[in-house]
């Protein structure tokens, strides 16, 4: 038995299932935690800066570095806790079924499927200039299966994704 799978296989992969495409969500999606990242790590040189010349400073600063460093801990966490559900969440489709597995959290996810024999139609969605010229969108898959609707939000090249799934 070998201790490593193939980069190929996933959780619950039925037998004779191949894998036919992986995806996951644009990179558009992490661009806005990214800045957001990036804007607060400017936050404790503002701070130090307009109170660095405070009579009490010197008193406090040994503090302030402590809290900055603790800042500077928690923005690296959530930083790691965005580009880790970035990274998890997946849309598998195989030669049998159409899988999204969404990350919510460190220890909780939901696993989607729908089988390909099931799938009525397809819809790709792009809508906005944006989504337009970076070539992401939206694909709602509508199924016979017990969960009528199925939507994938903010793939790359949805157009190509739902020819994938055609066939």
């Amino acid at each position: 038995m070998a201790i490593f799978k193939s980069s190929n296989s996933f959780r619950n992969q039925q037998p004779g299932e191949t894998t036919v495409f992986v995806s996951r969500r644009h990179w558009i999606v992490l661009l806005g935690p990214v800045v957001f990242f990036i804007l607060l790590m400017a936050l404790p040189s503002v701070v130090n800066h307009f109170i660095s010349s405070q009579s009490w400073y010197s008193l406090f600063s040994g503090l302030f570095e402590f809290l900055t460093r603790v800042y500077f801990l928690i923005l690296w966490i959530l930083l790691f806790y965005n580009i880790m559900l970035f990274s998890l969440n997946t849309v598998v489709v195989t030669n049998k079924r159409v899988i999204e597995n969404q990350q919510k959290g460190f220890f909780k996810y939901t696993l989607n499927e729908v089988y390909l024999d099931k799938i009525q139609d397809i819809s790709v969605n792009i809508s906005g200039v944006f989504s337009t010229l970076l070539s992401y969108g939206d694909i709602e898959i509508q199924s016979a299966g017990t969960q009528n609707k199925f939507y994938f939000r903010t793939l790359p090249h949805p157009q190509k994704i739902k020819k994938i799934i055609t066939g």
